[in-house]
């Protein structure tokens, strides 16, 4: 029998149903906008992230004393996160076995030139590896060639020095020992032990000498009334002798090369 009552339960019912909230709904609307809003983080923070993801991949595969991780910041105009070494530029403590002072001695040596317990053509890995991570870093160009300089904050005889080491693509090439405070320390105590090693104690009475072996590497002791440098010059590889003579010695291209070193240099120095 039919009732008016059925009736209005059903319609009730149906018109209920009809306006039922579905959740899918909203979760495509959520899905859509959060969407919308990454592109739009994506475009507006593009030009921050890619180099911060660039410079995550060149950590991770070159490492962060790397010649790849701090040319980044040179390109990007950032402040490598690494002290320098030097302030001047990496050629010119090269240079200065090219074009010796014209007040500077040189003499002949029978013993082998060593720079310390760190054999020539050391790899940068093997390098690292005996020193432990360098605690302060430059790096340049010679042409196509990298270099790198690494340092170390050292004593000798309980005089504080650095110690530097110049590598030319990953192998070291020149040594350095730095002693910056001479007020501090006794000229004797750093000139005698190097005299004796190599003159046979012979008595020199000057601020700027070279010492040579047999086999052609140099040594370059040099007080300028400030600080002492002592550079050891290894010689014993052809190949790097034809590029560091290409730029620093006697060549028809000498004096351009040598500009596009310096301007490398003072590029990447700057920053």
């Amino acid at each position: 029998m039919y009732s008016p009552l059925l009736n209005f339960i059903f319609l009730a019912r149906t018109a209920k149903d009809s306006t039922s909230f579905d959740p899918s709904m909203l979760y495509l609307i959520l899905a859509l906008v959060g969407i919308f809003l990454l592109v739009l983080i994506l475009v507006f923070t593009r030009a921050r992230l890619y180099p911060l993801l660039k410079l995550g991949y060149i950590r991770l595969v070159y490492g962060r004393f790397s010649y790849e991780f701090l040319e980044f910041f040179k390109e990007n105009d950032i402040r490598n996160p690494h002290n320098n070494c030097i302030k001047d530029e990496i050629s010119m403590h090269f240079y200065t076995f090219y074009k010796p002072k014209k007040s500077a001695l040189f003499f002949q040596t029978e013993t082998k030139i060593e720079f310390g317990d760190i054999p020539f053509l050391t790899t940068y890995k093997q390098l690292t590896r005996i020193k432990g991570e360098p605690e302060c870093i430059n790096v340049s160009k010679f042409n196509t060639n990298r270099v790198k300089l690494i340092g170390y904050n050292e004593e000798l005889q309980d005089m504080k020095m650095k110690s530097f080491y110049y590598l030319m693509e990953e192998q070291f090439v020149m040594g350095e020992y730095h002693f910056i405070d001479i007020t501090k320390i006794k000229i004797a105590d750093i000139l005698g032990p190097l005299l004796v090693k190599y003159l046979k104690g012979e008595s020199i009475q000057a601020d700027n000498f070279y010492i040579t072996d047999p086999m052609g590497d140099r040594i370059n002791y040099e007080n300028n009334g400030f600080s002492v440098t002592v550079r050891y010059y290894f010689r014993g590889d052809s190949s790097i002798n034809q590029i560091l003579d290409s730029i620093f010695g006697n060549t028809a291209d000498n004096g351009e090369a040598l500009l596009r070193t310096l301007k490398h240099e003072e590029l990447i120095n700057r920053f």
